[in-house]
């Protein structure tokens, strides 16, 4: 069920507006709020999670969300610049898969013990193909390489996995780099549900996230190293799953009435639409001129101890696909947007100054979806209060006419 809420505009002078604006950037202008007609939770089902620069595996059993996991796909790729392998006189002694841990998830900071996985994949990850959320490949179920239990703790900034001898044939290639992604296939990486519940993300672009193979020439008793590409640099993709059952979620669409939720990893972001609100304004004001736009969303108390997930994106959305509003465009260039949590008020902010004033501009609001920036590469996740809330959703703009 959808929920409607009227405008609440004041046009009198006021300096109530004043907090809202940036300290430089005075308007002694009117005040106006506007309540969502729509707003929902969606499940986002058509996620793109390849080629990202971080990452996540692991698994998480919440009560109230369900359960998810988190698996990685990569190539073994050529060190930086490679365009070309040849093995044939190197004799490798062994091979460690490290990975730089970029937050430790729910308890960051807890000790983990993770059996940690790591197969050959029995097809190769395409270096030309967009890969998504809900896609996978198969492995092949003699080529296991690691399979292990390994602590993991806040302190730690690097996992290193010493794979089996058997990655040695898979890596003793010679030939050009497209040559040695298709005989190599890949890696499936993932941290097996029978160890602890939790989730580490991984920054890929991180030089010390590789693969090493330290080897020797002959009787060369000098050792040398060559760092392979397992993440940025090589073709990867990350796949979510997800389990509701005995859960209320796991629907499309999530009315909003009482709480809008916002998770990760393919979970649910949030619709809304002022459209009723903003027609209404411009009929009453249409020669308004907007100085300053923010969209507060209040977050519910009962996950404010939690660790919040760094920035919430507002999206515009449009018939085809959704988009970045302007002012997260143009945030670096004016300072503004932020888009993230302020724990003294309990909730988040953006400025969407532009991007209203341009539906007010065209006359209707086309809707808004908002989305966790960390949503690929984080397990953090938000529940906002609804539209019957006494404290919900809302615009507040400054605008003088």
């Amino acid at each position: 069920m959808l929920l409607t809420a009227a405008t609440a505009c004041s046009d009198k002078e006021s300096e109530l507006g004043l907090n809202l604006v940036d300290p430089a950037t005075l308007y002694n202008g009117k005040t106006a709020t506007f309540y969502t007609n729509e707003a929902y939770s969606l499940f986002d089902d058509s996620l793109r999670t390849s080629n990202y620069s971080f990452g996540i595996i692991g698994n998480l059993d919440d009560p109230l969300y369900g359960k998810v996991s988190s698996v990685l796909y990569s190539q073994i790729g050529l060190a930086s610049g490679m365009s070309s392998i040849n093995f044939d006189e190197v004799t490798i002694d062994s091979v460690v898969l490290t990975f730089v841990i970029n937050e430790l998830y729910p308890d960051t900071s807890g000790v983990y013990n993770f059996r940690f996985e790591v197969m050959q994949l029995a097809e190769q990850v395409q270096t030309d193909t967009i890969y998504y959320s809900s896609d996978t490949l198969p492995v092949d179920p003699s080529k296991v390489f690691f399979n292990d239990v390994v602590a993991v703790g806040a302190h730690d900034t690097l996992v290193s996995l010493k794979l089996s001898p058997d990655i040695k044939e898979v890596l003793s290639q010679t030939g050009e780099s497209e040559e040695f992604i298709a005989a190599t296939k890949g890696l499936r990486i993932r941290i097996v549900e029978t160890s602890d519940e939790g989730m580490m993300s991984i920054n890929f672009a991180a030089l010390q996230t590789c693969m090493s193979a330290y080897y020797h020439y002959g009787e060369d008793t000098n050792s040398y190293h060559y760092d392979f590409l397992v993440g940025s640099g090589a073709a990867h993709f990350t796949h979510f799953s997800h389990d509701y059952t005995g859960t209320a979620f796991g629907a499309a669409q999530i009315a909003g009435g009482t709480n809008l939720f916002l998770t990760p990893l393919a979970g649910y972001n949030v619709h809304l639409s002022f459209d009723n609100a903003l027609q209404s304004f411009r009929r009453d004001h249409p020669l308004a001129v907007i100085h300053y736009a923010e969209l507060l969303m209040p977050v519910s108390s009962d996950v404010t101890s939690l660790p919040m997930p760094d920035q919430i994106v507002v999206n515009r959305c449009t018939d085809s696909t959704d988009t970045y509003i302007d002012d997260y465009i143009d945030a670096y260039t004016y300072h503004g947007y932020d888009g993230k949590y302020d724990s003294e008020r309990g909730l988040y902010r953006a400025r969407i100054t532009e991007h209203f004033q341009n539906i007010l501009r065209e006359g209707r609001d086309p809707g808004m979806t908002l989305v966790l920036n960390s949503r690929r590469s984080s397990a953090r996740y938000t529940k906002l209060l609804g539209s019957s809330d006494p404290n919900p959703v809302r615009i507040e703009i400054v605008y003088t006419e």
